[in-house]
């Protein structure tokens, strides 16, 4: 019933704006002809364009999700900060204060605190002789007390500024998260009605174009990615034999990281291979084979890509980030995808992948809403990630 569905669907698009009445019982027998390969294939490309521009804004989606989660958190920890300075000088201020009442204890035991009376009550030029008076009775101690005091309280004021400004930026970047998750959510519903849309033979066309347009971006990617490579590995060289020939002339470093053609900006991480592979996180992500795509997953309930390998590799001890991008940026090392070893993250700038076959020509990943966890060939990533 649902395929008679869509192809009386598909006829009444192809073939009904071209008979003009193609609800009439007498439109002859060709308008309702099956479409050709040509027209399938056009529908195949305009849904597949659809689909990669949703997912790119859900795994966009995904990153900005978590940033404003871990800005929200950075906003909560300098509230804690601020308050934890208020507290601390609220009990130095007890102290002082304790001190100076010590002090003026003294002072009546002195007979000195008529002049205090003095001080709190009048206002005349005589009071003002006998303030001055008690001003020069008090000792160097006496003056740094007061000091201090003052000091701690404008340092708490100071510091409920603070903290009220962090309340208000992590209100505002939960807020945020809200927005982005809730949009987000509708964004996946209106992917898979449009997965569910399709048929077979349509959605079968709309995968592979996918792989081959995904695979030829990587391709670009990698090939710029390696020319990166080569270009800052001549310019090392090059400084390598300058400092040789040093005859004591200053030299300036030109050397700068790889940039992240994926999107990103430079990362920290050294480009080559290094370090060890993380074969345990790989071990880790097999249990998960079957766990279905959730958007901003990262739990064994649901995973979305980054919330698969940040979870790995958090179970094996790595903290490597939540975002795509924080991946990148935290990496030890960046190599070519050639480089790539079982348990190493790859990496496109916008998805990334647990590698399973060295030189990544297998991953397990968390694809897409409507898919699950599963091993995937298809040539989609330009680098690998090692901690």
């Amino acid at each position: 019933m649902a395929a008679n569905k869509t192809n009386l669907t598909r006829r009444a698009f192809i073939g009904g704006a071209a008979a003009f009445g193609a609800v009439s019982i007498a439109v002859p027998r060709v308008a309702l002809a099956e479409p050709t390969s040509a027209d399938v294939q056009a529908q195949a490309d305009a849904a597949r364009v659809k689909l990669d521009d949703m997912q790119k804004r859900l795994n966009q989606a995904s990153d900005d999700y978590y940033t404003a989660l871990e800005e929200h958190d950075t906003a909560t920890a300098k509230m804690d900060e601020a308050q934890a300075k208020i507290d601390d000088n609220n009990v130095k201020i007890a102290e002082l204060q304790e001190s100076l009442g010590g002090r003026a204890r003294g002072m009546y035991r002195d007979g000195q605190i008529t002049f205090l009376d003095v001080l709190l009550g009048s206002s005349s030029f005589d009071d003002f002789l006998k303030n001055w008076d008690i001003l020069q009775t008090l000792n160097e101690s006496d003056a740094n007390l007061v000091a201090q005091t003052k000091t701690l309280r404008e340092d708490n004021e100071k510091q409920k500024a603070e903290y009220q400004a962090q309340a208000d930026t992590a209100k505002q970047k939960m807020d945020e998260a809200e927005a982005i998750k809730n949009e987000a959510e509708g964004l996946v519903e209106q992917y898979q009605a449009e997965v569910d849309s399709l048929d077979a033979e349509v959605a079968e066309l709309v995968e592979q174009e996918r792989q081959a347009a995904a695979e030829a971006e990587a391709a670009r990617q990698r090939e710029e990615f390696e020319q990166q490579q080569e270009s800052n590995t001549d310019n090392t060289s090059n400084e390598t034999n300058n400092g040789n020939n040093d005859t004591g002339n200053d030299t300036t470093d030109d050397y700068t990281p790889p940039a992240d053609n994926g999107g990103g900006s430079s990362s920290g991480g050294s480009t080559g291979g290094g370090g060890t592979p993380n074969a345990a996180a790989l071990s880790v992500a097999a249990g998960f084979l079957g766990v279905p795509y959730v958007w901003g997953g990262d739990d064994p309930s649901g995973f979305d890509c980054s919330g698969l390998t940040s979870y790995c590799y958090r179970a094996t001890g790595y903290e490597i980030g939540r975002t795509t991008y924080a991946q990148y940026a935290s990496a030890n090392y960046i190599m070519s995808l050639s480089e790539a070893q079982p348990g190493d993250v790859l990496y496109n700038g916008g998805h990334v992948g647990i590698c399973s076959q060295a030189g990544g020509g297998e991953y397990i990943h968390a694809p897409a809403p409507g898919q699950v966890v599963c091993y995937s060939t298809w040539s989609q990533f330009y680098c690998a990630l090692r901690w």
